[in-house]
């Protein structure tokens, strides 16, 4: 298990607030418990989420301006969560990948890409092939 970590690409940003993302993540999970915050450091507002998941809670969060964090899970577990996601983007959204374990990896993750090839990118960051 980790922390997955997908972020607009340097030198971009995305358009959806976490006031959308929130309402976005409502409509595909009922029973979703939400939190919104403030970072103290840089003023950004997010939003904080909690759904059950293979029956277990798990935890996110999505920053404003580009920045989803997918807590205690592994890629089979979010490429489906994520992929959704990133497809909330206008279509040529750049995006890139990384877990906190390995954060001197990091992977572009393609406009567009469904579901198959999110699981992929994300094995890849955890070491499977």
């Amino acid at each position: 298990m980790d922390t997955i970590h997908l972020g607009a690409a340097p030198g971009t940003t995305w358009t959806l607030s976490p006031h959308d993302a929130e309402d976005h993540l409502r409509a595909r999970f009922p029973g979703l418990q939400t939190w919104n915050e403030r970072a103290p450091a840089s003023g950004k507002e997010y939003v904080t989420f909690q759904v059950d998941l293979d029956g277990e809670s798990r935890r996110g969060s999505y920053f404003e301006r580009g920045h989803l964090i997918l807590d205690d899970g592994d890629a089979d577990l979010w490429a489906e969560t994520a992929a959704w996601f990133l497809a909330l983007l206008p279509p040529d959204a750049r995006t890139v990948a990384m877990i906190d374990s390995n954060p001197d990896s990091v992977r572009t993750v393609p406009p567009g890409a469904d579901t198959t090839q999110v699981r992929e990118i994300l094995q890849s960051l955890f070491g499977i092939e």
